[in-house]
């Protein structure tokens, strides 16, 4: 399969040679999940053509991205090691877009999968829970084991708690935390309700800026930004 590259000995330029091309990041980032059929794909990647998509899958498939999974009697895609290896890059230009994300433009779509590809980097740490989710039907599961986050569709085997709901409310409940006492004014919860805040907040609400962080922690401990000194005997310098 002849495709065009960048013709440069550089390992950025190698990698966006396989994955610089439309859809095969977002591709990756909706695998990260699990395996989905061509279908599943489709729907979650609205504004891709099925021409498109069939062209990127079998661009990936010879890049040795993805493979093919048998699921229920029949073909589904799943990311290979290879695949899988993408997704702290994935994750990385996830927060850097959050910084960009801004409010949503007339016809931005949501979709509670994208979130949860988020919440794997959201993860603080230290808390053992296992969850089962239904967002419009479809189940997923998030497992916390002290510095471990799995995250992924299928509902667990054994849950502490079980939330049911639109995927809309259930997404505000990592956005915004649970809504004041009574949070089955909009959910249902099965189980142990306390797991669930728990669980809820044991996620960070948004991506924190590297960038930011670095500055708060600079403020806090009463640093300039780097740089900042040798620009000020610079301009010493030149006044002199």
């Amino acid at each position: 399969m002849s495709r065009r590259s960048y013709d440069q000995y550089c390992g950025l330029a190698r990698s966006l040679d396989v994955v610089g091309e439309r859809w095969t990041l977002l591709v990756v980032r909706n695998l990260l999940l699990g395996p989905q059929r061509y279908s599943d794909l489709l729907r979650g990647l609205p504004g891709i053509t099925t021409n498109l998509l069939a062209k990127r899958l079998k661009e990936m498939e010879v890049h040795g991205l993805i493979e093919r999974a048998e699921r229920d009697a029949s073909s589904a895609y799943r990311l290979t090691e290879t695949g899988r290896a993408l997704e702290p890059a994935i994750h990385a230009l996830g927060r850097w877009g959050w910084d960009r994300l801004g409010e949503p433009r007339a016809g931005d779509r949501r979709n509670i999968d994208w979130l949860l590809v988020a919440l794997r980097r959201r993860y603080r740490g230290g808390v053992t829970v296992t969850a089962t989710f239904e967002a419009d039907g479809a189940p997923y599961h998030i497992v916390l084991r002290d510095a471990r986050a799995e995250i992924g569709r299928g509902a667990a085997p054994a849950s502490d708690v079980r939330v049911i709901g639109k995927g809309q409310d259930i997404a505000r409940l990592f956005l915004d935390g649970l809504p004041g006492p009574d949070p089955m004014s909009v959910i249902e919860v099965q189980g142990d309700a306390s797991a669930l805040r728990t669980l809820i907040d044991a996620f960070a609400r948004g991506d924190a800026s590297p960038h930011r962080a670095d500055r708060d922690a600079r403020d806090a401990a009463g640093q300039d930004e780097p740089g900042a000194i040798d620009a000020a005997r610079g301009e010493q310098h030149a006044g002199a």
